[in-house]
């Protein structure tokens, strides 16, 4: 009896193994999902996209608030269905249009399965679904259902802002790893705030500890000419008052002057970081960072007695369990470059803001 009961479990504990390594060897037939920070690629037949373009770009590629120059949320790729290589189908965040009236190659890549998927979508009224893992992992996948490219336009500038949003949630989710590279156990600075402070965030790659005191922390990257820092601060919670945009710009121009200087002058004058409130309005909004409510203010800082500045993007937090408003700041310098891909880096490091 014994015997039987024992060769039963392991014919039961090796089906199991059979199973999961099955599981296993399914997941890991995915190839490994690839791309950049701050890029959507779209998947759109060349008939569409001529016709479209223009509304397709305003979607993702919404101006920035708070920059002097224009500069969007999301960089836009897009590619026909005869070059829909590798390079595309890899892509963290991928959008796929599928247009009735010009479906007929993109049905051969999809396949039966995702057609008819597609085509129930269609039947019950559905513009927009996602996929994970359709081609590569971690991916998120956009579906945009239109019958012809004017039902497409009407349809981009109906749920433009919803198809924004879900692309930046696609990115955070997706291509955190790319931006949060150590594991928490080996992140000096966030275990250091944390240990001291009781909150922080993860730090970025290549990023290394730039200032430490009792009021002011924070840490940088400097690349050739390209320099991007995160910095923390705090003070007890009084009222909302706090969250208030004038509010918001003293405290941080008070912080700033004392603990980011620039280089000496030769005369002696003081340079430190400001914030330019004539030149380019700053922006604010309320949003949920991670869980906390925050107030995410953009502009443009400016180094006093100097001529240099960049973008930054400031993000005021309640946190409840310490009764403090902290100040996650984040700023860019990068002279005739691109500061889209440097902020939004640092945007997503942001997401791992969290109280202990």
């Amino acid at each position: 009896m014994k015997k039987k009961v024992a060769l039963y479990l392991l014919s039961v504990l090796t089906l199991a193994a059979c199973k999961k390594s099955s599981e296993n060897s399914s997941l890991s037939a995915k190839p490994k999902a690839t791309g950049e920070v701050g890029k959507v690629a779209v998947l759109i037949n060349d008939a569409t996209y001529v016709a479209c373009k223009d509304t397709l770009k305003a979607v993702y590629q919404k101006t920035l608030e708070g920059l002097p120059s224009l500069e969007p949320y999301l960089r836009v790729t897009h590619c026909n269905e005869d070059k829909f290589t590798n390079y595309f189908k890899r892509n963290y965040n991928l959008c796929i249009v599928y247009d009735q009236s010009n479906s007929t190659k993109l049905k051969g890549i999809l396949g039966g399965e995702m057609t008819t998927l597609i085509n129930e979508k269609i039947k019950n009224g559905e513009s927009i679904f996602v996929v994970k893992d359709l081609f590569a992992q971690p991916q998120e996948v956009c579906f945009i259902l239109a019958a012809n490219s004017d039902d497409l336009n009407k349809k981009l500038v109906e749920n433009g802002p919803k198809l924004l949003e879900l692309a930046m949630a696609t990115e955070k989710k997706t291509t955190i790893s790319r931006v949060i590279r150590k594991p928490k156990n080996q992140d000096a600075f966030y275990n250091t705030m944390m240990k001291q402070y009781g909150y922080a965030f993860r730090t970025p790659a290549n990023f290394k500890v730039s200032v430490r005191s009792d009021e002011f922390n924070g840490v940088n990257r400097t690349a050739g000419d390209k320099r991007s820092g995160m910095y923390l601060y705090e003070e007890p919670y009084k009222g909302d008052h706090q969250f208030e945009l004038d509010y918001i710009i003293q405290r941080r121009n008070d912080m700033l002057k004392r603990h980011l200087h620039g280089p000496d002058r030769p005369d002696s004058i003081p340079t430190y970081v400001s914030t330019d409130t004539v030149n380019v309005t700053p922006y604010i909004q309320q949003i949920d960072l991670n869980g906390y409510k925050a107030f995410e203010t953009r502009g443009w800082w400016e180094m006093e007695n100097e001529f240099f500045g960049g973008p930054f993007i400031s993000y005021t937090i309640f946190c409840p369990k310490q009764n403090k408003v902290v100040t996650l700041e984040a700023n860019v310098f990068a002279p005739s470059e691109k500061k889209q891909p440097l902020l939004r880096q640092m945007e997503l490091a942001a997401t791992t803001f969290e109280e202990k």
